[in-house]
């Protein structure tokens, strides 16, 4: 025998029991629009912070790719995608010689396998340690020398850390560093010297046919800065104009950086509409919901009446019965997104295609609080009206009409 005391809690937990299959449906009205609003506001600032992020590290203005790889480049640089192409080494020093370049710095992209310490091809990206300015500065701790042969700096992602040894091509590399979260490619690649990527890809040449194993004097890219002062476009003319017939290509980093940002807005507002569309839905049904079953409920709210329970009660009851349900679908909801946003983050990073970068656990607090009340409301909302009619309605009125 139940001998709780009848309180309001435990008045409302029964009368929700009594519905399972609508208590049920109601929950999970209000936790897809929680999942949606949490897990969509966390996706969207991790959006925003690896798109800042990038857009303030990413330290070259222009980048010189062969001709028609310029999504190839792209790809291998935001979501780390292994790519493959070449042109020859002598751009580097050509480019460097346009009016208003300061900087030049080759980088060779080799794909890999699968290797041990991860479940996924890798991109092996060689770099010249003297003239880098991209890799370099995402660095947890500076290296006290320059990148040596048979030394790499593996991604945030990789399962590796310094000191531990990798596996490509039955050769085997020193880690030597670690760099911090970049939110793009990088931190599923694998950086060493340009000599150590030659001898990578001859290391490959026994499983398949690799370009630079013939010929060392070739290069992916030419990451370029240049000169204050200049501008970026007429810089990036004047590469095409003098070198477009040995087929170099420029990627404006700028642009690329616009087409990002456009792309994140519009996944931005996508988002809220479809959580607002979700909050509008989940109010309405509740409001229905309420209206009938409240509606059917008044012999029930009579009877408390006649044994003595105030109108306030009644009241009580009913906004209590609203936020037990929006209690339990909001955390459910919130619950779910997290399980699902922060584990597999960097396989949904590689599906949207952009960088991603997840908040602080500030930020994540913060959303998780404002996703959490905007998500209980709905119920106390939808059924703050039909609580204070009943409340209202007088004690024959109510038994009069279930007769």
């Amino acid at each position: 025998m139940d001998n709780k005391p009848l309180t309001t809690v435990n008045l409302s937990v029964k009368n929700l029991k009594r519905n399972p299959f609508r208590t049920a449906g109601l929950i999970f009205l209000v936790s897809l629009f929680a999942f949606t609003l949490f897990g969509g506001t966390v996706l969207s600032k991790s959006l925003e912070n690896g798109m800042n992020n990038l857009s303030k590290r990413m330290g070259a203005d222009i980048l010189a790719v062969p001709y028609g790889y310029e999504a190839d480049i792209q790809s291998a640089l935001l979501r780390g995608e292994p790519s493959t192409f070449y042109f020859d080494a002598g751009i580097t020093e050509k480019v460097k010689g346009v009016e208003g370049v300061k900087d030049v710095s080759p980088q060779l992209y080799i794909a890999t396998l699968n290797a041990g310490c991860c479940a996924y091809p890798l991109q092996l990206i060689g770099f010249e340690p003297k003239t880098d300015f991209i890799i370099q500065p995402w660095l947890t701790n500076s290296l006290d020398h320059l990148l040596g042969d048979g030394e790499i700096v593996v991604g945030n992602s990789i399962n590796a850390e310094a000191g531990q040894k990798l596996k490509f091509f039955d050769r085997t590399f020193l880690v030597v560093a670690r760099l911090d979260k970049t939110g793009m490619g990088f931190d599923t690649s694998v950086f060493m010297n340009l000599s150590t990527a030659n001898q990578v890809a001859r290391d490959s040449e026994r499983l398949k046919a690799h370009p630079v194993a013939e010929n060392e004097n070739l290069i992916s890219s030419v990451m370029i800065k240049i000169e204050n002062g200049y501008d970026v476009k007429d810089v990036a003319n004047n590469i095409l104009q003098a070198y477009a017939k040995e087929s170099v290509h420029v990627v404006v980093t700028k642009n690329m950086l616009s087409d990002i940002s456009g792309n994140l807005r519009g996944l931005t507002a996508y988002i809220y509409i479809l959580a607002g569309v979700l909050w509008v839905l989940a109010v309405s049904v509740l409001l229905v919901v309420f209206s009938v079953t409240l509606n059917g409920r008044k012999r029930e709210f009579g009877i408390f009446r006649t044994l003595g329970a105030p109108r306030n009660k009644l009241v009580k009851l009913i906004l209590c019965e609203s936020s037990l349900i929006s209690l339990f679908g909001t955390v459910a909801g919130i619950v779910a997104a997290a399980l699902v946003v922060f584990p597999f983050s960097t396989y949904i990073a590689s599906l949207v295609g952009l960088p991603y970068l997840q908040p602080s656990y500030a930020t994540v607090f913060v959303v998780a609080a404002m996703s959490f009340l905007l998500s209980f409301l709905a119920g106390p909302l939808a059924s703050a009206y039909f609580a204070i009619k009943i409340g209202g309605f007088e004690i024959y009125t109510v038994m009069r009409e279930n007769e």
